[in-house]
């Protein structure tokens, strides 16, 4: 994917892996399928507005909709999206246990073990028993990981990037603080 970034930009400069990275996951170009669009708020012809008002569903469309860009971004990279989950996940605590991983990732314990597994295997993380726990597991990510990361983080998160590219940040931020009370609500949710 080729993409235009500023000299200034950190991700693009000399700047060390771990400030590139915070950069790129805080800001990642609106490019879509290797192209940058024009921020406009037209709707692509052919397809009809549909004036949805259930915020539950509408949610969810966003959810599945960024869910299949972040598949298909991953594709040249060889990966999926449970790898991309536990190395964001690593960088926000690393260390961490396969339970703390668990809560991070939202993936079910069997698929999280299949996939940290792989991961070993590939050298982006290395896993120890838990001191005092010999159940347990501990997963650190190694460099191999973190370079991995580095390099398909802009292309993963392009797509969302394009999807706020005309929200101001005020909604923005009234939506992330919206979405951290629905998600603690739903943590202690007695419905399940």
């Amino acid at each position: 994917m080729k993409t235009n970034i500023k000299s200034s930009d950190p991700v693009a400069s000399g700047a060390p892996a771990g400030a590139k990275r915070k950069a790129a996951m805080e800001k990642a170009l609106p490019i879509v399928h290797g192209q940058q669009q024009a921020a406009n708020n037209a709707i692509p012809a052919g397809l009809e507005p549909y004036e949805e008002q259930s915020a539950a569903y509408l949610l969810r469309q966003v959810a599945e909709r960024l869910a299949n860009s972040l598949t298909q971004s991953l594709r040249p990279f060889k990966q999926s999206t449970s790898v991309y989950r536990v190395l964001i996940a690593l960088t926000r605590r690393n260390p961490a246990t396969m339970r703390e991983l668990i809560e991070l990732t939202l993936i079910e314990p069997s698929t999280l073990s299949r996939t940290v597994a792989r991961m070993a295997q590939h050298g982006l993380i290395t896993c120890s028993p838990v001191e005092g726990d010999a159940r347990a597991l501990l997963v650190t990510v190694t460099d191999t990981g973190l370079a991995q990361l580095d390099a398909i983080l802009p292309a993963a998160t392009a797509q969302y990037e394009w999807a706020v590219h005309n929200v101001p940040q005020e909604e923005l931020e009234a939506m992330r603080l919206t979405l951290q009370k629905m998600l603690r609500n739903l943590k202690i949710s007695p419905i399940k």
